[in-house]
């Protein structure tokens, strides 16, 4: 869902972004990246102020990333890469455009 509206995604302690996302019926379309490995995913854009409260990207985080990102930036995460904590509460995430991942 790329229509600039903001939905309300409720998520538990732990879980990623991503399964956040696909739980919701009405958001099941802005996790269109599937893959066997993560499951239901999306490129994501995270604020500042909620990007300094998460673990920085190892070299493999950025290689799964650079597979399907477009237009990837330095806030740029795969939603499976979010881990929701107490810390993240309140976090907004714009879903960013992705390739549809190749499975080769």
């Amino acid at each position: 869902m790329r229509d600039g509206v903001r939905h309300d995604v409720r998520g538990q302690v732990g879980e990623t972004l991503a399964n956040a996302l696909a739980r919701d019926a009405a958001l099941a379309s802005a996790v269109p990246v599937v893959s066997i490995e993560r499951g239901p995913d999306a490129h994501v854009y995270i604020p500042d102020e909620f990007l300094a409260k998460m673990p920085p990207l190892d070299a493999d985080d950025v290689d799964k990333l650079e597979d399907v990102a477009i237009d990837m930036g330095k806030n740029s995460r795969l939603a499976s890469q979010v881990t929701l904590s107490s810390e993240l509460d309140g976090l907004v995430a714009a879903v960013g455009r992705a390739y549809a991942e190749n499975p080769m």
